[in-house]
């Protein structure tokens, strides 16, 4: 729907909300179904329906479900039970695709939630490290292990085609373009490689840690550092074959996902409640605002751009928002 925004509540509710206003159209209760309560990955509309993810971290007896509910009235189409699901769900064809806290894989029919196939890593996680979310292309899963592999899977059978252990484990999720994967990892370092052979064909040495998600531009890509010990971080624009472009630094660390290009302008928030917007350019201030929490959330449609916060405050701007 394309005046409606979709969030997830980690008080364990699922929210479809009027756009303009933030009224809110439908909800569902994901507590009614068990012990869960946390989205975590992106939800994934098809057609008439949206997808989302649900789990409830690594508590013991925690569970997770992928939902689909009627994108108009929140009715659930189908629903299938797990151990948990904080990823994104990704399409390839008629079959949808995610990752759970125990770092098992899964592909689901579209349509009915039937299970196709899962894999598994058989790395364990006791310290409860987060499970980044996949990408897709129209043959292939990619995605990272707990073991420290990159991984890609043939999508129809979930058969590994090749994986690839980088010098350090991964620390972001993948991001994919022209079939070739980019990825940042413990060793401060920025790896592009070959998706269809998975060979390593590019590295770059950056000044933090590379965290969250990389977002991909029509020239190239842009991640946010993290030095967690000096509470700073940067926003670096590179070029798709690792070259840099330019870094802003920033105090302190960005606690949003990612850099989030919005027309003209690449938007970040940290803790303090302040969100930057920095062109994409040359990464000098273009504006900032001042809200109340941490701001975890950026997302944007046509000329709205709305922002949430850990405390569970969502707040929608026109676009630009006034300075």
């Amino acid at each position: 729907m394309e005046d409606a925004v979709f969030v997830g509540s980690c008080a364990g509710i699922f929210y479809s909300l009027n756009k303009a206003t933030g009224e809110v159209r439908w909800s569902y209760d994901i507590r009614q179904d068990g012990k869960q309560i946390s989205f975590h990955g992106n939800p994934l509309v098809v057609d008439d329906m949206i997808l989302v993810g649900t789990d409830h971290n690594c508590v013991p007896d925690g569970i997770g479900h992928v939902y689909a509910f009627d994108i108009k009235t929140g009715k659930v189409r189908w629903k299938y039970k797990t151990t948990s699901v904080p990823t994104d769900i990704v399409r390839i064809g008629q079959n949808v695709y995610f990752g759970s806290f125990q770092d098992t894989w899964y592909a689901l029919r579209l349509q009915t939630g039937e299970l196709v196939w899962k894999f598994s890593t058989g790395a364990s996680n006791e310290n409860c490290y987060f499970v980044r979310s996949p990408v897709a292309d129209q043959t292939s899963l990619y995605l990272t292990g707990l073991d420290g592999f990159v991984y890609s899977l043939d999508a129809m059978s979930g058969r590994i085609v090749w994986k690839r252990k980088l010098r350090a484990p991964p620390s972001t999720a993948l991001a994919l373009k022209d079939k070739m994967l980019f990825v940042g990892a413990n060793d401060n370092r920025i790896y592009r490689l070959n998706a269809e052979t998975g060979s390593i064909v590019a590295e770059l040495s950056v000044d933090a840690l590379p965290l969250g998600r990389i977002t991909l531009t029509a020239n190239g890509l842009m991640a946010l550092l993290d030095n967690s010990s000096e509470r700073f971080g940067y926003v670096v624009s590179l070029t798709n074959d690792l070259k840099s472009i330019w870094q802003q630094k920033f105090s302190p660390e960005w606690a949003s996902e990612r850099p989030n290009v919005l027309g003209e302008s690449v938007i970040v928030g940290n803790c303090r409640g302040e969100v930057a917007a920095l062109s994409p350019l040359n990464g000098t201030s273009q504006w900032k605002l001042s809200l109340k929490g941490c701001v975890r959330s950026i997302g944007n449609s046509e000329n709205k751009l709305f922002i949430g916060v850990q405390e569970g405050t969502i707040y929608g701007y026109e676009f630009p928002p006034p300075k």
